[in-house]
């Protein structure tokens, strides 16, 4: 069960844009066609205050459709259009989101900082800027921008949060802590108790952690203050009080299979076997053709000394994550 163990917590408006790409953009979408349309019409009789309100709710829908490079098509053709200061500011932060969105962060930063050279206080290009130098692992940036955040709004707990956050990754703990406590102070959110109890699990203040999410559990009831504390109790070694954390989670949200199988691994270990033999039957039954479900399986059988049964991991096709102990495993049965 060694192994167990170690898997466990596992015109210039349209000829911008070939015709053959915009055909291609709105194919499957009856309303971005009709959409070009009027914008291809509007523009032919010269009416560019209506092509540019077309335009914007034709990004607008290639964004609602996950159709993102589209969407940043449209927003540079309403640049190209020359819009007012005001319009130049909206347009540049919402373009450099959809790059974001699209992970090409160096021209988010380019959009944000063209945002922001129109207008220095611009409040949803700088967090967004904040954000995208995160996303892009430029914590120092990143930091540096959340404080001009909060200068120009001293009371906004998404930003001590998202701080306390890129403290937390960079290892300083004790900042972290003290950031979500501002945010918590703020306003109470789910994350915020999340990250704090991550913070005292790796400074190895189990308690503390523990104390985090019983307290959240009064306040925000939510599904995954019991998985963390499963886990936690489970890091501990306390099978019986991680189980009954995980078993409340599912009371919370029976949609957590990642929480069903860490408590058929659990209801084994603790001999609840019957238990353990029922959430795996629903989780084979879900994920017929899952290698690490099958796998978990075959390993709990070969446990039990059940090793003709546990024989059928031999026909799974192991995904990276399983192949090494998928190996180890079928060492250990085919001698026998």
């Amino acid at each position: 069960m060694k192994m167990l163990r170690r898997i466990l917590l596992v015109g210039c408006w349209v000829g911008l844009i070939g015709a053959p790409a915009r055909a291609a953009a709105i194919a499957g979408d009856p309303k971005a066609a009709t959409l070009e349309e009027s914008i291809t019409k509007a523009s032919e009789q010269g009416h560019f205050e209506e092509v540019e309100v077309l335009r914007l709710q034709l990004a607008d829908r290639y964004a609602d459709l996950h159709r993102i490079p589209e969407a940043i098509s449209e927003y540079e053709l309403l640049l190209a259009s020359r819009p007012s200061k005001a319009k130049r500011v909206r347009y540049f932060t919402r373009l450099g989101q959809l790059q974001d969105q699209s992970e090409n962060y160096g021209k988010a930063i380019a959009a944000f900082q063209d945002a922001l050279h129109d207008e220095p206080k611009a409040w949803d290009a700088t967090l967004s800027l904040a954000r995208t130098y995160v996303h892009s692992e430029l914590y120092t940036n990143a930091l540096d921008v959340y404080q001009r955040c909060l200068k120009f709004h001293p009371s906004e707990r998404s930003v001590y949060q998202e701080m306390a956050s890129v403290y937390q990754h960079l290892g300083y703990l004790n900042k972290a802590l003290a950031f979500y406590e501002k945010a918590l102070a703020i306003e109470p959110q789910p994350e915020i108790y999340l990250g704090m109890a991550d913070c005292y699990v790796r400074q190895d203040n189990i308690p503390k952690a523990t104390d985090v999410l019983q307290q959240a559990k009064s306040m925000l009831p939510r599904a995954d203050y019991d998985v963390r504390l499963g886990e936690i109790f489970h890091k501990q070694g306390r099978l019986k009080e991680a189980a009954a954390a995980w078993e409340d989670a599912l009371k919370i949200d029976s949609t957590r299979d990642d929480v069903k199988l860490n408590l058929a691994l659990t209801y084994d270990r603790l001999h609840r076997r019957g238990d353990a033999d029922r959430l795996f039957e629903g989780l084979l039954a879900a994920y017929p053709e899952s290698p690490l479900v099958h796998f978990l399986r075959a390993l709990v059988l070969y446990d039990r000394g059940e090793k003709a049964e546990a024989l059928t991991v031999q026909r799974l096709a192991p995904t990276e994550l399983v192949r090494y102990y998928n190996e180890r495993l079928l060492s250990q049965i085919k001698p026998l």
